[in-house]
């Protein structure tokens, strides 16, 4: 039977996974750990996730709950913050419906939570599984040196912000275990924008948490696809006028900060930061329009001359990132031109 009050809530954002929710499902079932909640938000799927995840019900005795946007949102954070109002276990974790856990992923994790009184449990690592494919290989974009045993992280937020920005930390919000009390108590929850939200969701844990635990558990797999949202090329407007509305987002986030009014070279630090990994995201779209200069226009008009006295970090960067997007333009242009 269910338990009123599980350890673990784990909230899976889906939207078209009837490929892959049903492994999703089961690597759950087969936990060692079975102290947990299930909270899938369909966001308006239009093929038969719901119906899988209906036929699972019953295998999970009253733990699975699924719950539907009114309205498809384009995105894995908004049906993550609606399942977060209903989630009632003492720990959270996200989950794509997509991905899959270790067998004793739930249990590892909620030990070590337990065992320093954890706000944030994070593991450095990750499997990852190309599509059609049982083979896991460990991975990370966070950069060593890594633990070797379970670590407090310092409690110094100048210290944490510098190596965050030098890829210290593996940002996403999958793959972690969260205090729900935490997360209510400090108001942390994913941004109304389609891109980009893990981040923000991140940096707002890592700002307000007291007791921050890096391990080295390799406990999550994350199954490589071709057709997911993340690997959906998007327009380049389209992700130029999203990295700039996650930009005021986190802004005003660390705007509200005490630390960050007294220390304003951090809270540019890490606008800068965000600002430099998205123009990569863009440049790499860019080949898509079919005049170059649009783009610089674009950026022009709607950085320079909206509210410019609250854009002084993004204004101070608009130069280079527009030269660092002509650079990007020349080089793609040249790799099309020779076939490559």
């Amino acid at each position: 039977m269910a338990n009123k009050n599980p350890a673990i809530s784990i909230i899976i954002a889906m939207f078209n996974a009837q490929r892959y929710i049903e492994d999703c499902l089961k690597t759950l079932l087969y936990q060692t750990f079975q102290d947990f909640e299930v909270i899938i938000v369909d966001d308006c799927s239009t093929d038969r996730s719901a119906e899988i995840v209906k036929s699972f019900m019953n295998r999970f005795d009253g733990r699975l709950q699924l719950i539907k946007t009114k309205r498809n949102s384009g995105t894995p954070g908004l049906p993550r913050n609606l399942a977060l109002k209903s989630a009632r276990g003492k720990y959270i974790t996200f989950f794509d419906s997509d991905d899959m856990l270790t067998k004793t992923a739930l249990e590892e994790l909620y030990n070590l939570a337990e065992e320093f009184d954890a706000e944030v449990v994070h593991p450095e690592r990750y499997y990852e599984m190309p599509d059609g494919s049982n083979h896991i290989t460990p991975r990370t974009f966070q950069m060593p040196p890594f633990v070797k045993e379970p670590t407090l992280e310092t409690d110094d937020l100048g210290d944490r912000v510098e190596r965050f920005t030098q890829k210290k930390f593996l940002w996403w919000a999958c793959n972690k275990l969260f205090r729900r009390d935490f997360l209510l108590k400090n108001k942390i929850e994913f941004p109304r924008v389609e891109v980009f939200e893990d981040m923000c969701f991140f940096i707002q844990a890592l700002v307000h948490a007291k007791i921050y635990v890096r391990v080295p558990n390799v406990v999550y797999i994350y199954r490589i696809r071709n057709d997911s949202i993340s690997h959906d090329p998007p327009h380049p407007f389209d992700i130029t006028r999203n990295m700039i509305d996650v930009f005021h987002t986190l802004d005003k986030f660390l705007s509200a900060q005490d630390f960050f009014a007294c220390n304003r070279k951090y809270r540019f630090m890490l606008l800068d930061f965000f600002i430099r990994q998205r123009i990569k995201l863009v440049s790499n779209n860019i080949y898509a329009l079919s005049d170059p200069a649009e783009i610089d226009e674009y950026l022009r008009r709607n950085i320079f001359n909206v509210k410019p006295a609250e854009n002084v970090a993004l204004t101070c960067h608009l130069f280079d990132l527009v030269n660092i997007l002509n650079l990007e333009i020349e080089r793609l242009q040249k790799e099309i031109i020779h076939g490559k």
